[in-house]
């Protein structure tokens, strides 16, 4: 018994042990359910048993209709943070409201912006507190459906209020796991702020606010396809063409983004360079149409079976293999994306969790710990599959407007054959000229030779004129 006690102190500390033991009272105690329910998530939160406390924490916010007392705020608002709002957005919104908790109504307001009702999401959003942790998250939310509502100076606000708040909550002692967090959260903040200045076509702001953006964030390689949209909306092809090419950086092997080829020739299209803008359009439908269709019949089949793209998805992480050049790109693409890592290392952190329960005494509450683990884990990996599925939906989206956007520039290219009898010959001489450049403050110039060096990513820029 000494050396159990021992190899428990070794796992997570007495404190946590008493704290255990407070749950197995509870557990086997004869009070009414919603009570235990209560209690046995305190401690378990307490403990660091954030997983196993889940099926519990859904059972009292199914039962109850009781307001959260400051104790159980402060444990859902912990396991909110360790295992992620996901768990809990899947109950049915009746079981969610009539709560007055922070955390609950941040996970009230994502589940609303899932479903379109942006004006719902707004009204939980701003009943979170401005000095509670979640705050910050809350306010990327509101300033998101206040975007897609067209309220862009509500938008802007909060996405200001949102990089202020991450600032402040970084600056205060917090995990390396939610320091991170905060700070990708700031930079969305940053991007939604440049995003709504596109939307209200103020171009040249919104391009100098996507300049803010670092290159070491992890949002950066999406911000660098938008800024080549803003350059493009500026009549600057050139230096669209120069942000797209950035992609050709082996660095960006996993970037995938279909609308960046429709971009390019349209930029190409743009500065009646035919040439060129049919042979990307031909060297796309070359390399995708095929392996398109077959991405679709596959989405088909499979339909929602989520243990089927979850499968598919760990099958893909262990060897690197997919069925097809296309699906590999795809899942290469969605492991990169800070969304699924939080799905895929709260799976991996359940089931850590799962060897602290091994280690206690046998008992009907170690059982039921047990049960829990597994439900949160089956439960994860439909998470984690209907992920991945949403996400190959969403990719396939973007093949078949791509291949829209193809057509449209065959069809014009056809035309301007016509009409001017264009000849589609390999251009010959000099095409470029230095004069062609066109640049703002914040941008700078230097020779590009061939090879991409990680302090130009993002900064090339060509140098073609238009024929127009």
């Amino acid at each position: 018994m000494f050396y159990k006690i021992i190899m428990l102190a070794g796992l997570f500390g007495l404190n946590s042990i008493a704290a255990v033991n407070q749950a197995k009272r509870a557990y086997d105690s004869r009070s009414s359910l919603t009570k235990k329910y209560r209690t046995m998530v305190i401690e378990l939160v307490d403990a660091g048993f954030h997983y196993s406390a889940v099926p519990w924490m859904k059972e009292y916010l199914t039962r109850s209709r009781s307001s959260f007392d400051s104790k159980l705020e402060k444990a859902f608002e912990e396991m909110v943070a360790v295992v992620g709002p996901r768990q809990f957005e899947t109950l049915p919104l009746r079981s969610l409201r009539g709560k007055k908790s922070n955390s609950l109504y941040y996970v009230i307001a994502k589940k609303r912006m899932r479903s379109g009702k942006y004006s719902d999401a707004i009204s939980y959003a701003e009943r979170v507190n401005s000095n509670h942790p979640i705050r910050p998250f809350a306010s990327n939310l509101l300033a998101a459906a206040n975007s897609n509502l067209g309220r862009y100076s509500s938008a802007l606000s909060s996405f200001k209020e949102c990089q202020r708040l991450s600032e402040s909550m970084m600056s205060r002692p917090v995990s390396e796991l939610v320091k991170n967090q905060l700070e990708v959260n700031r930079d969305y903040c940053l991007l939604g702020e440049a995003r709504t200045l596109f939307a209200m076509k103020n171009f040249k702001q919104a391009e100098l606010k996507y300049l803010d953006i670092p290159k070491s964030s992890p949002i950066w390689p999406e911000v660098l396809f938008e800024e080549a949209w803003t350059s493009y909306y500026l009549e600057n092809y050139n230096r669209t063409l120069g942000k797209l090419v950035t992609y050709n950086a082996p660095i960006f092997d996993y970037v995938f983004n279909p609308e960046i080829d429709t971009l390019r020739a349209l930029s190409y299209l743009k500065m009646c360079l035919y040439n060129d803008a049919k042979q990307i359009s031909d060297n796309f439908y070359r390399e995708y149409l095929q392996p398109a269709r077959k991405l679709r019949l596959y989405l088909k089949r499979n339909k929602t079976n989520y243990n089927r793209y979850y499968r598919m998805m760990a099958d893909f992480e262990k060897m690197n293999k997919a069925d097809t050049k296309l699906l590999g790109t795809l899942l290469k693409s969605v492991e990169r994306e800070g969304a699924y890592k939080e799905i895929r290392e709260s799976l991996i952190m359940a089931a850590k969790e799962l060897d602290k329960v091994r280690s206690l005494n046998r008992s009907s509450f170690k059982r039921a710990l047990s049960n829990n683990l597994n439900e949160v884990v089956q439960s994860q990996k439909k998470l984690m599959g209907a992920y991945v599925r949403s996400r190959l939906v969403g990719k396939y989206a973007d093949l078949y407007r791509a291949f829209e956007g193809m057509s449209y520039i065959k069809l014009e290219v056809l035309e301007q054959r016509k009409a001017r009898l264009y000849r589609f010959d390999a251009d010959k001489g000099k095409r470029g000229d230095i004069k062609y450049i066109d640049r703002n403050e914040k941008q700078y110039f230097w020779n590009f030779n061939g090879e991409f060096w990680a302090d130009e990513l993002g900064d090339y820029v060509f140098a073609l004129g238009s024929e127009c």
